[in-house]
């Protein structure tokens, strides 16, 4: 018939001309080596399918290649479904096997989303482990993401996903990841789906919302065609209908969507017109007007592909056979209803699919409860027939297909594959599909079998940890470990399983709360619990279970109870013999960074579990929970030669493992060195690295540790004024923005508005600093306001600050664990000693101060100590030290590029350019050395206070001895009082 050929929308239409125009030019940026990523849109039926193949044509005869993948609408599609077929296109038509980039390990990871290239590759290795569940997905995504653009980069790509809006989460996912990639990328993605299918809970609608912030994402919404071009349409049908009665009539019904009009046409030539030309009622419903194109076929053909849409949309003839008729009597129907097009043969021999899901949906609905129940249940039963050693690539339609039929007695089969498909979802990183099943099972479980207790303490579990591994997910997980632990409590001893699972969920709880900040009070309830219900043999148990309990207590900052629970641990841990539950136990007291006081503890605790981590040769236990906060505290002590040596294993660990927090926490550290350093341009470069490789993982986190990089990078550039507006209003509008503000304090200091300065120091030190928290800030603030208190030199608050910075006398102050180093807090110590006027113990501070950061290269905190020294120097009336001390640290300052320092020493150095006349002809450093001597220090001492060697000071004694005309030192001493030469001492 005429309408078969015109059925597909004709791509010469002007509506259809716009469309293809911008997928034109978006093909042509993509071929410069701009990669482009176009979401197609529209309702059911208006051409998104068949305008991407248009494209797909064209890109092909532009040298490009193109790859499909589609989604199903059906919930039994495998997982990464269209990944996977894009995938397998590429095996199919590659003769290599992977790029030449592409690593060992990268092969590894694609295989096990990809078992077919094993079968190529069957040397490939087992792809080493991840404990950590974020960082395991990030992996996957990060691998496939590279395969694609460094395939790409051997031909232009065109990847199209089309319909989806039925893509699994996880598929979403790597779109996402895979989207924010390509811009330098010969590679196009265009995606299609429906733009009437989606609720804001749907998963795609936040995926779209991630894609369309994306400068190189393109979105073309297909409209339907107008009155002129539906005309045209059925322009072929002129000398059949009256075209004009006919056009309108279409038009009006179906709005210019293409399906409609194919459905109406075809529905015209099959129903003809009355004789006096006047159309008959079309339905109104296109659903109707499926099921009249439907009551055409024989009865038989409409039951056969009733049992088809049980199926799905797509269905394969050998699992058909097993619901229906004889083969012969089958393909008969099956031609049946191809000769109608209401199915379609796909590519793949034997694979059918329905024309479109509307028929499909019309089929499945007009079966009966109990029909539809018996049909899934031989589906499932036909599955495991047919698939007897690969059931693990159809779990989730086994889970589906008899999760459909439970009430026809299949609920305990249905809930061991929606946990078996968990299990698997899990395994294959798609942490958000592993919800989906553990809850079916859960559901199941409830509904068919609640006596079931073990098995449902299980899936809750299971659940909790799926929630945690999904991300943003914290609430729902604590949810499900705290009713798993209820379960296990109403339960009780008498089952021989619900103590385990209550320390398992105690532990869940632990582990997921500290992760995301929460209090440890409830994790330390439920651990103590735990713990007092365990089995005493239980040892490698109770051992896990205390090192939590030293964790919980930290983040409760109970130091006492946290160091009993350790001491058990790591006594119980060392009794047993394993290398891993010590290594647990030890380093769980290492995030215990806000009590300076345990500072050696900790560090003795990181060292063991770091000899621990060698002699098993696993480096990735120390890359992760532990390593971070040790480079911390590695800092803190002043130790920079093992900090770097932590470090670099640290990075050889998270390069090789390609995970974003690791990489994330390694960029930040290295940052912090170089800033430590005063290498504030390669500082500047790892912290915006870190901020792109964070902002995957966690945009909050990133976007913070930068923050506090940057203001302590501009700062030191003397550009804190491009802060202070966005600084200030996010101060002032966001709650959770208080800890910021003695940073705030200090940005008005540098910028000399003081009056607003000592507004925010004067609130922020009311109450013993309970405005402050104490928190990971807490060193930083407390030294932010030292600064600030000295700045304003008030004096009133000098000696608080100065008791709560005391215990870090001797010590580098580091914010967090690895994110920015300010030097010695002596420095700090003694400029709040300078502002009590308390000289002498300032000058140690600062001595103490220049003698570490020397030490561990912290070049631009040497600048800042010998300025902060010379100031007090000055004030002593000092200057020719000072003098010394002020035009070292202006060349430092200048020569780091740090503008504000170097403005500051400029102005002190003049100040003190006046040189003093004294008496007898003595030089300002004699009179310095004559003081000394007045004060009964001896040569050595004298040398070390003004940083000079004990000839020099030898020979300014002799100097002054000729001078005064004095015989010796107590002679001296005597002429420098007596000339008022010796200062007043307070």
């Amino acid at each position: 018939m005429v309408l078969t050929c015109i059925a597909v929308p004709q791509t010469g239409f002007i509506g259809r001309r716009v469309e293809l125009a911008v997928l034109d030019n978006a093909m042509q940026q993509t071929l410069a080596g701009q990669g482009r990523l176009v979401l197609l849109s529209g309702d059911p039926g208006i051409g998104k399918t068949h305008t991407a193949q248009e494209f797909a044509s064209r890109a092909e005869q532009q040298g490009m290649r193109v790859f499909w993948g589609r989604c199903y609408e059906e919930p039994g599609a495998p997982l990464y479904w269209p990944w996977l077929q894009l995938l397998r296109g590429w095996l199919e038509e590659t003769d290599s096997v992977l790029p030449d980039e592409m690593a060992g390990s990268d092969a590894g990871v694609i295989a096990e989303l990809l078992p077919e290239l094993r079968q190529r590759l069957p040397e490939l290795l087992e792809t080493p482990s991840i404990d950590d569940p974020a960082q395991a997905r990030f992996r996957l995504l990060d691998t496939l993401t590279r395969f694609w653009q460094q395939t790409a980069r051997l031909q232009p790509l065109v990847l199209i996903l089309d319909d989806l809006h039925w893509a699994d989460t996880a598929s979403l996912k790597l779109l996402e990841f895979l989207a924010r990639e390509i811009a330098t990328s010969p590679l196009l993605l265009l995606a299609s789906f429906r733009d009437n299918a989606m609720s804001r809970q749907h998963p795609l609608s936040d995926t779209l919302g991630e894609l369309s912030r994306l400068p190189h994402c393109q979105r073309l919404t297909l409209s339907g065609m107008s009155r002129d071009e539906t005309e045209q349409y059925l322009g072929s049908l002129a000398g059949t209908l009256p075209l004009i009665v006919v056009a309108t009539a279409i038009y009006q019904h179906s709005e210019g969507n293409p399906l409609f009009m194919r459905e109406l046409s075809r529905y015209l030539l099959q129903e003809g017109l009355p004789a006096d030309g006047v159309l008959p009622r079309i339905p109104s419903g296109i659903r109707e007007i499926i099921g009249q194109r439907l009551n055409a076929l024989s009865r038989d053909c409409n039951s056969l592909l009733g049992m088809a849409s049980v199926i799905g949309r797509r269905f394969e003839l050998e699992l058909l056979a097993g619901l229906a008729l004889p083969e012969t009597k089958l393909l008969d129907l099956l031609d049946e209803a191809l000769e109608v097009h209401i199915i379609e043969e796909l590519p793949q021999p034997g694979h059918f699919q329905f024309n479109h899901a509307l028929v499909r949906e019309t089929l499945y609905e007009e079966l009966s409860t109990p029909r539809r129940m018996s049909l899934h249940r031989k589906a499932g039963e036909r599955l495991e027939t047919l698939h007897p050693h690969d059931l693990q690539a159809r779990l989730p339609e086994l889970a589906h297909h008899f999760a459909e039929a439970a009430p026809d007695g299949t609920a305990e089969t249905a809930i061991d594959y929606a946990e078996r498909a968990g299990d698997r979802a899990d395994t294959l990183l798609a942490y958000e599909e592993a919800v989906h099943f553990h809850h079916l099972a859960l559901q199941l479980l409830e509904q068919y079998l609640p006596q079931d207790s073990e098995r449902h303490c299980r899936l809750l579990l299971a659940l909790a940890e799926a929630h945690n591994r999904a991300g943003g997910h914290a609430d729902d997980s604590l949810g499900n470990f705290m009713q798993a632990v209820e379960l296990a409590r109403q339960v009780g001893t008498a089952a021989d399983w619900s103590v385990p699972m209550l320390a398992h969920a105690a532990l869940g709880y632990e582990s997921v709360g500290w992760r995301i900040g929460r209090h440890g009070d409830r994790a330390v309830a439920l651990l103590e619990e735990a713990l007092a219900a365990l089995d005493p043999a239980a040892e490698r148990l109770r051992a896990k279970l205390l090192a939590a309990l030293c964790r919980a207590n930290i983040y409760c900052d109970r130091p006492q109870a946290a160091h009993a629970a350790l001491r058990q641990a790591t006594r119980l841990a060392r009794r047993l013999g394993d290398p891993r539950t010590l290594f647990e136990a030890l380093s769980a007291i290492v995030p215990a960074r806000s009590w300076p006081e345990h500072l050696e503890e900790r560090l003795a605790a990181a060292s063991e579990a770091l000899e621990l981590v060698h002699q098993a040769g696993h480096p990735e236990w120390a890359v992760g929970d532990m390593s971070g906060w040790y480079i911390g505290d590695l800092m803190e002590d002043g130790d920079i030669d093992t900090a770097r040596a932590v470090l670099d294993l640290h990075l050889q660990v998270a390069n090789a493992c390609r995970q974003p927090f690791l990489q994330a926490v390694g960029l930040s550290a290295q940052a912090m060195l170089a800033t430590h350093r005063g290498r504030f341009a390669e500082a500047e470069q790892q912290a915006r690295e870190n901020l792109i490789v964070g902002r995957r993982f966690s945009p909050e986190h990133a976007e913070g540790v930068f923050g506090m990089q940057m203001f302590t990078l501009r700062r030191e550039q003397g550009r804190l004024g491009e802060l202070q507006p966005v600084l200030r209003h996010f101060v002032q509008n966001t709650p959770e923005a208080a800890a910021w503000r003695p940073g705030l304090a200090v940005l008005y200091v540098e910028l000399e508005r003081l009056e607003e300065a000592r507004l925010e120091f004067t609130y922020l030190m009311t109450d013993e600093l309970k405005a402050v928290s104490r928190d990971a800030m807490w060193s930083t603030s407390i030294t932010y306001l030292a600064e600030v208190c000295a700045r304003l030199d008030e004096a009133g608050y000098a000696t608080p600050l100065y008791r709560h910075l005391l215990p870090y006398v001797g010590r580098n102050i580091v914010f967090g664990a690895h994110t920015v180093c300010y030097g010695s807090a002596d420095r700090f110590l003694g400029m709040l000693a300078a502002t009590l006027k308390q000289w002498d113990t300032a000058e140690r501070h600062f001595q103490t101060a220049l003698a570490m950061d020397e030490r561990t290269g912290g070049w631009p905190w040497l600048a800042h100590d010998r300025f902060q020294y010379a100031r007090v120097l000055a004030q002593r009336k000092k200057p020719e030290p000072a003098r010394a001390l002020v035009e070292a640290a202006e060349q430092t300052a200048r020569g780091l590029g740090m503008e504000a320092l170097a403005r500051r020493c400029a102005t002190l150095r003049e100040t003190l350019s006046t040189r003093p006349v004294y008496p007898a002809g003595l030089s300002g450093r004699e009179v310095q050395v004559l003081q000394l001597l007045a004060a009964g220090r001896s040569n050595r001492e004298v040398a070390e206070r003004l940083f000079l060697s004990p000839n020099t000071v030898a020979n300014h004694v002799r100097n002054i001895l000729a001078k005064t005309n004095t015989a010796n030192r107590t002679e001296a001493a005597a002429y420098a009082i007596g000339h008022g030469l010796v200062e007043n001492r307070p």
